[in-house]
């Protein structure tokens, strides 16, 4: 299974990974395929990563001092060497052995670009983002292209770089856009769809990624959410990852499986929510000081994006 012919590397971009991420090598090394490398980004872990990183002869460990999000998903491309590039999160843990082949069989395909798998949430974990999380990927495979009048929606596009694989040489031509406060990932293979490649889903290419509720985290999703469609929105729509009917669907979902105490949380998070994406959209609008306290790490001017992140 999988295109003996391609080289592959594992990429990982890792930030104070813990103890659990030694688990994530294992798995990684476990394997029915061997990759060529596998890289760890990290961007200044003070904890034992690096130590972690050194007890496995295939890794190796790359201090880098990009940002989190596209300029480490480029400075990955760059630093790897196989013909296809894999990228995993350092907390999501392959569900078998077979997780890399099935992640690579699609390329067997020239027009095949891009891969994403399936990201579970374990069974001990909180309903609700179990719930999204299921709600997202399906059990289902299925191909994605660019047919004449399509506009490629982000939503048929869950393609998520926690854990997907990349052909190179279509990176090499289109690179992941820098200037996107978030979803920069889905917005890569939206273009590559348009310039009629083909992204693909394999969903027997499972991970388990552990999602932990928080408000602060759903508030700045919600935030750089609304910003990044305020101001580089386009013809794919929202890049928010959720439907319109989730609200609705996960507390439907919580009174089946008896979880009555978490519908509270569910309605607090759906008013940060819509909160949040309000203030983004309107961010410019306030003032510098305001805007600096609210989202410090967002730019204060709308930059246009480069033809090169978006275009061979």
């Amino acid at each position: 299974m999988g295109d003996a012919g391609l080289s592959i590397s594992i990429v990982i971009p890792t930030f104070n990974a813990g103890r659990a991420f030694g688990t994530v090598l294992h798995r990684v090394m476990g394997q029915g395929r061997a990759p060529l490398e596998i890289v760890c980004l990290d961007r200044g872990s003070i904890d034992g990563t690096r130590h972690i990183v050194s007890q496995f002869p295939l890794a190796r460990f790359v201090e880098i001092a990009e940002p989190a999000g596209a300029p480490t998903w480029n400075r990955a491309m760059d630093e790897a060497r196989g013909d296809v590039v894999v990228f995993l999160a350092q907390d999501a843990i392959p569900a078998n052995g077979d997780w890399l082949n099935h992640l690579a069989a699609p390329f067997e395909d020239v027009s095949v670009s891009g891969v994403y798998g399936r990201q579970q949430a374990p069974l001990e974990s909180d309903p609700i983002c179990a719930f999204r999380i299921g709600q997202r990927f399906c059990g289902e495979p299925h191909w994605r292209r660019n047919r004449i009048g399509d506009m490629v929606r982000y939503k048929s596009l869950p393609f998520f770089i926690d854990n997907a694989a990349v052909r190179r040489s279509v990176w090499q031509g289109i690179h992941f856009n820098e200037h996107l406060p978030l979803g920069a990932d889905r917005v890569w293979a939206r273009q590559v769809v348009l310039a009629s490649c083909t992204i693909g889903y394999a969903p027997d290419a499972l991970v388990i990624k552990d999602v932990h509720p928080s408000l602060k985290a759903a508030y700045r999703l919600a935030l750089l959410t609304g910003y990044t469609d305020a101001h580089f929105g386009d013809a794919g729509g929202t890049l928010w990852p959720d439907s319109r009917k989730f609200v609705k669907r996960a507390a439907w979902y919580l009174l089946r499986g008896l979880a009555w105490g978490r519908l509270p949380y569910l309605a607090i998070e759906a008013v940060v929510h819509r909160y949040g994406y309000k203030i983004g959209r309107r961010l410019d609008r306030l003032g510098p000081a305001l805007r600096e306290r609210i989202a410090p790490r967002i730019a204060t001017e709308r930059r246009e994006p480069e033809v090169d992140d978006l275009a061979a």
